[in-house]
């Protein structure tokens, strides 16, 4: 009786389904024999065998339904995997238009030196770019990168989003920008520069040097304009001593000060 019961102890202690399963199977194929008289047990050993089944199938009972709860809550994780994924791939496309977004207003705030560092990336894959404030401006807002960096200048080249954003959108309305960005540097400059630009509403070339006995002198136009070669307010390249006003550039003198020029001339 003891040992009966010892046996009953140990089979509730089994957790493995199909170790339960062969044991309901074969204690319901005894005690069917015993039935059916093909062989003799006592009745302590009915009632073990009798045990075993209720325990068997109390534990097959519990794994079906642990089946069915792991079968709804897998279906329940996959569907929020899935629901995560097209989350992220929500918010992956929500945070690359924000980056497009900002990227257009970056160039927005572009000033000439900057845009024209841009105006010849757009003509080619590399250039190389002086460092200062224009190369680290376009650095730090994401619009060019620089795989090579020298002593005194760096190689740039437009980021993939810069480039996307060039190519799709903006490359067509660059005059605009430049434009604008022209207007904002016009407006700023201090009156003795402005008369220096003011004189291409007369001609779009001026020269800034001439020749006084055999002599170069520097005009103070040439001072000026020196310092703003590598815009976009000069047509490109830029060579020797003769600048030629960009059209846009001249569009923008125009804008602002044509009226002025025109009453001084009477």
């Amino acid at each position: 009786m003891q040992g009966s019961k010892e046996i009953l102890e140990l089979l509730t202690k089994f957790k493995d389904t199909r170790l339960n399963l062969a044991i309901f199977l074969v204690s319901s194929a005894l005690l069917y024999a015993i039935r059916i008289e093909l062989f003799e047990l006592d009745a302590v050993s009915s009632t073990v065998l009798q045990g075993l089944i209720f325990v068997t199938s109390i534990r097959l009972i519990y794994g079906l339904i642990g089946l069915v709860f792991d079968f709804i809550t897998n279906k329940q994780e996959s569907k929020r995997k899935e629901a995560d994924k097209i989350k992220e791939k929500e918010l992956a496309i929500q945070d690359k238009e924000k980056q497009r977004e900002k990227m257009i207003a970056n160039f927005n705030e572009l000033d000439v030196f900057q845009l024209y560092i841009v105006q010849e990336l757009k003509r080619q894959n590399h250039i190389s770019v002086m460092k200062g404030a224009p190369l680290f401006t376009l650095k730090n807002m994401g619009v060019i990168y620089t795989p090579a960096v020298g002593e005194k200048s760096e190689s740039a080249s437009l980021t993939e989003i810069s480039k996307s954003i060039l190519d799709d959108i903006l490359w067509n309305e660059f005059d605009d920008l430049k434009f604008s960005a022209i207007s904002r540097f016009v407006i700023g400059l201090q009156p003795e520069e402005l008369k220096c630009f003011v004189e291409f509403l007369v001609s779009d070339k001026i020269k800034t040097t001439s020749r006084y006995n055999s002599k170069l002198h520097y005009k103070d136009s040439y001072y000026v304009f020196k310092k703003y070669n590598n815009t976009i307010l000069f047509s490109q390249p830029q060579r020797g001593y003769d600048y030629t006003i960009d059209p846009i550039a001249k569009k923008v003198i125009e804008s602002l000060y044509g009226e002025e020029l025109q009453e001084a001339n009477g």
